[in-house]
């Protein structure tokens, strides 16, 4: 009878334990994956996975278009900036990128240049940046072509402050026309600072100060600037100097071995090649500047109606020259 018992009450107890083992249980239920959960999930990670393979195949579809141009083994610099409905917002990273574009300019026609951006912009920024993209490279490249067909550039070498004050105001007015106000202000932003600072430089340079009077000021505009914007001033700085000493050396009869090792001693094997490769491109070009001009000449001479002087000056200068070439030929011809 008491074992009897004793069992009954352990049956009872087990029974207990599996009812409020089930109520926990029924109360707070694991958390199992749902159905749409796991479809969610692998939706995503498809859909990221097919997206990143879309953009390495269309950086591949790139490097291969740039493959026999002067960008090939280089990368597109930066990325644009969008807002959050798709659109371009123009700023110095757009200009970035149509200058990489343009660069080709000469190597390929304008109309394949604006192929190969719309290209990249389209499978890096979609499609409502990439228009935009081009409404602006359009304008950009209207711009490039008025500043290198007109005398906008300021000369901060021997000249004073009031001329080249007059030559930036003039390149503002034509950027202004040509972008509106803000987007030029963006657009450019990075050049206006280093123009005022210029500015500011040559009006020290061209002071009545002594020539410590001069240093010390330079170097509190130095200490002013953003460290970028002081190397870049610094670099035109040494080119000036470098320019003025290898004149001073070529004229105690220095020959170009002499000018080779001295570029190396102040700066280097690399630095020296690509000096003395500078030096033979310039070379090149003022022999074919000068075959130019003795043609250009004869035409201008000849006894003809003028339409008809520049069709052929304007055939001159493109049997002579690649796109960016004539365009050089033409500001020089202007400042004749």
């Amino acid at each position: 009878m008491t074992r009897t018992f004793v069992l009954l009450i352990a049956i009872v107890l087990s029974a207990s334990s599996l009812f409020w083992g089930f109520q926990h249980l029924t109360a707070s239920p694991l958390p199992l994956p749902t159905a749409s959960n796991t479809n969610t999930q692998i939706s995503t990670t498809y859909t990221a996975t097919i997206e990143a393979g879309r953009a390495a195949k269309q950086t591949l579809n790139l490097a291969q278009m740039l493959t026999n141009t002067s960008l090939a083994g280089t990368q597109v610099p930066g990325s644009l900036t969008i807002d959050a409905l798709g659109r371009l917002i123009p700023d110095n990273h757009s200009k970035a990128v149509m200058d990489y574009f343009l660069s080709l300019s000469g190597e390929m026609p304008d109309a394949s240049i604006r192929r190969l951006l719309e290209h990249w912009a389209r499978h890096n920024a979609g499609q409502l940046a990439a228009a935009d993209l081009l409404t602006l490279f359009d304008q950009y490249h209207y711009y490039r072509s008025r500043l290198a067909n007109s005398d906008y550039a300021a000369h901060y070498l021997n000249k004073n402050s009031g001329d080249i004050r007059n030559k930036l105001e003039q390149r503002q007015k034509l950027r202004n026309d040509t972008f509106g106000t803000d987007i030029a202000a963006a657009l450019f932003a990075d050049e206006d600072r280093y123009d005022r600072v210029s500015l500011q430089r040559n009006q020290i340079l061209t002071s009545r100060r002594s020539e410590k009077e001069k240093a010390d000021a330079l170097q509190e505009l130095r200490k002013a600037l953003p460290e970028a914007l002081a190397k870049q001033h610094q670099r035109q700085y040494d080119l000036q100097r470098l320019t003025a000493h290898e004149q001073s050396i070529k004229q105690q009869g220095a020959n170009a071995a002499d000018l080779y090792a001295f570029r190396q001693r102040q700066f280097g094997d690399a630095a020296a090649l690509r000096l003395q490769a500078l030096d033979e491109q310039r070379t090149l070009w003022q022999s074919q500047y000068q075959n130019y001009a003795r043609q250009r000449d004869q035409i201008n001479s000849a006894a003809i109606d003028i339409a008809d002087k520049q069709k052929q000056l304007q055939a001159l200068r493109s049997r002579l020259f690649t796109h960016s070439e004539q365009q050089r030929a033409a500001a020089l011809d202007r400042m004749q």
